[in-house]
């Protein structure tokens, strides 16, 4: 649990293919040690619904990577790693569509949600918003909704979360929080999920 690449992507519409941001931040045993960001050319009309929220226009990716190009840069780089995303069920599908739009194996990542997690652990919060927490947890974010702050915030808050709750392993997360991790391989996909515990049968008495 403290080694892993935390995910953002930031997109042109309501469509979840139209990633026209990037953010991977990847932690080796707790630390950041490396971080990736791009513009991509989403190859879709921006919305300014959009563009009011993180800024990026039509014409700051005009000489950008499309997709298939920023994933094939990256791919080798999160082979067999897990990804973290706040908000999983965003930017997980976004990374799925896209691979599916443009026919990509994925590599294999098992994936994890920091949004997903803090509802476990603190279940009686209002918001968990990625600004939210962290302010909360005393995460800087000076930049929400650019990518790459976005993904070290996640970063942070899962490492927070994992830390404090003494996390350090699926089997762990799985026994504390009910959570299982996702994956992604090829052209198949799972969400991470919250998966009850089956109930132990009774023994009968003699």
């Amino acid at each position: 649990m403290n080694s892993f690449v935390a995910f953002d992507f930031e997109t042109a519409n309501y469509n979840r293919h139209s990633i026209c941001a990037a953010g991977f931040v990847f932690v080796e045993n707790g630390e950041i040690v490396d971080q990736i960001y791009s513009l991509i050319n989403p190859e879709e009309e921006f919305y300014s619904m959009n563009i009011s929220v993180h800024g990026i226009r039509p014409k700051d990716v005009q000489d950008a990577p499309i997709f298939p190009e920023f994933y094939q840069a990256i791919q080798d780089k999160i082979k067999g790693k897990t990804l973290v995303a706040h908000n999983l069920p965003f930017d997980g599908y976004a990374l799925k569509d896209n691979l599916s739009r443009y026919g990509i194996p994925s590599v294999e990542n098992n994936l994890l949600c920091s949004l997903q997690l803090a509802k476990k652990i603190l279940p009686k919060q209002a918001r968990y918003s990625l600004d939210i927490l962290s302010n909360q947890f005393g995460v800087e974010l000076d930049n929400h909704h650019h990518a790459l702050a976005d993904a070290e915030a996640c970063a942070r808050i899962f490492l927070h979360l994992t830390k404090r709750n003494e996390i350090s392993s699926f089997e762990e997360l799985y026994e504390k929080t009910s959570i299982y991790h996702g994956l992604i391989h090829q052209f198949d996909y799972r969400s991470s999920l919250v998966k009850p515990k089956p109930k132990r049968k009774l023994e009968k008495k003699a």
